[in-house]
Order: C-alpha cells, then structure tokens, then sequence
C-alpha cells in the first residue's frame, strides 16, 4: 500500500476524507504514521526516489543518517495528507486550520496579487505547500495551478481537492499554457512548481551543485506577460503550525539573449528554493527523481 493508492486508489478520495475527519489529530498522525512505516519497511519507490533526492540535498550524511533523513520525510508526508485532507473550506475561512503568515509578508504577497500586472507563484514541494495555496484560495486570491499533463492516481485526487477548494486546475498543455500566459497577461495569478523534472527533456540546470532537467516555463511566461515571479514555500514547526515564507515578487532580469535570460532567472528562483529545502530537507517531499545520475548516492543501511 502507498500513499498514491490511499488516496486515489479503488476506494477514491472520499474514504481518505471519511477517515481524515473521524480521526481526531493524535489518532490521524499514528494512521498516517502507520502507514508510512509500511512504505519504508517494504522500501517502496515513493521511499526509494524520496532518499535519493535528499542525498543530493545533503551529500555530507551516511547511509545510516540518510536512512533517517528520509524515514522523517516520510513520516512528515502523511502528516501533511492527513491536516490537508482533515481541513474543510469553513476552517480555512474561519481560521482554523495550523497556517501562520507574517502580516508584512501576508500584505506584500496579496499586493503582489492585486497589481494589475500577472504573478507567477512557484510553490517548491516542501511539506504543506496544497495546504498553504487552499488558504490563499480561501482568502479571495484566484488562481490557476498548471499541474503534470499525466498525474498518478495521487495526483489526480489532490487535483480534486484544489479544485473543490478553489484552484482552477489545469494540467499542462499547450491550451493551459495559453490559457495561464493570458491570466497573465490580464494581471492574474498562476501557481505552478519549479523543483521537479516536468519532463526529462527539460534544460539541464545546476540544483545543489547538479545538472538536474528543470523546468523552465513559469520564467518563459513571466517574460512573455511581463509578470512577476514569487516563491511561496512553507514548513512545520514543533508547535505542528505551517508557516508560510514568502519571497520579494521578482522582476526578471534580462540577461544577453532570450535563452540566457530564461536560464538566469530560473537560477534565480532555484537559489531561493535551494535555501528554503536545506533550512529543512525533512520537510522537502520529492517522490520522483530529479537528477537522472545517482550512482553516488549512499547503499542503504
């Protein structure tokens, strides 16, 4: 059993929902906890990619170290499931779901959505990052997530629940592309992620010291639509609060020609996500490679 298969799975998404809101948190994380065990003792891909991304992240650890980087990670994985799937869009309007936002931050960023120029939002994969966009939604802010143009069951289920709370939904294709760059165009907001491979065909970009296939569209659309770029993340802390970091909006530098200037501005944007998964790579929760050579990556303990 996965992760992917409880919540997409033959029983669908309703039963997650179901389970999520009978359990009160203590009894919901010792499920989830459970059930995460269950994917690292069977060493499950979801595991097995989730280890070798982190020792990218964290090259200094030991087989035995990295072992528990990862087992963290997983854990924090159905933790993060089981708050998103608990939460109803009343808790989210009436606060009552674990997010904290710095006012100043909070202000900068729903500035940033209300200016008549666009805002693309690259939200990395770093713990409650569904959580965090769902209570944007909830707070007025409409906007649309470009998701994998082929998600597994997975992530067709967690694209139901964004859509459900207020996300327009679009896997990426060639009418979604054109669809975001006029939201764009038109001062809207798009939510896309940028620390994942979209395709192994994309452009070779350093990522903690690496070549890794990176996208590169949410920077060719923010030059296009002469919108901003805006990095929003979030991580845990001990009180069990999501708290949201939320970068400057970025201007997009213009660097030689057109391919150089793609290339410096995704760099850009990377850097801070570089910083935001090492202040916590337990917390970084990747479950598909990202760089295509792992042949150093520590044997497992």
């Amino acid at each position: 059993m996965t992760l992917q298969w409880a919540l997409g799975g033959p029983f669908g998404i309703g039963l997650g929902l179901i389970v999520s809101r009978a359990l009160p948190p203590r009894a919901g994380h010792w499920v989830a906890d459970r059930l995460t065990d269950r994917v690292i003792e069977t060493e499950g891909r979801m595991y097995r990619n989730l280890r070798r991304n982190l020792a990218h992240v964290m090259p200094e650890l030991d087989a035995e170290s990295l072992d528990t980087l990862a087992q963290r990670a997983m854990r924090h994985t159905g933790r993060t499931y089981y708050d998103m799937l608990r939460a109803r869009i009343c808790d989210y309007v009436q606060d009552r779901v674990p997010v904290r936002v710095d006012q100043e931050a909070w202000e900068m960023t729903l500035a940033a959505c209300q200016d008549e120029r666009g805002l693309v939002i690259v939200g990395p994969h770093i713990s409650n990052y569904d959580l965090v966009s769902q209570w944007m939604a909830a707070r007025g802010i409409e906007m649309q997530a470009l998701s994998l143009s082929r998600p597994g069951w997975g992530g067709k289920a967690v694209n139901r629940i964004r859509s459900h709370r207020g996300i327009e939904v679009t896997p990426i294709t060639m009418a979604a592309l054109r669809l975001g760059l006029d939201r764009l165009e038109r001062g809207g907001v798009v939510v896309t992620g940028a620390d994942r491979p979209a395709s192994m065909d994309d452009e070779l970009l350093p990522f903690f010291g690496k070549p890794a296939p990176m996208p590169t569209g949410h920077i060719r659309m923010a030059i296009r639509a002469n919108a901003r770029v805006q990095v929003i993340s979030c991580y845990q802390d001990d009180e069990g609060i999501y708290n949201v970091l939320a970068s400057p909006p970025l201007e997009m530098e213009k660097a030689g020609g057109r391919d150089e200037t793609v290339r410096h501005n995704a760099l850009r944007v990377l850097a801070i996500i570089e910083e935001r998964i090492r202040a916590v790579p337990e917390q970084w929760l990747m479950f598909v490679p990202v760089w295509p050579d792992d042949h150093a990556v520590p044997k497992t303990s």
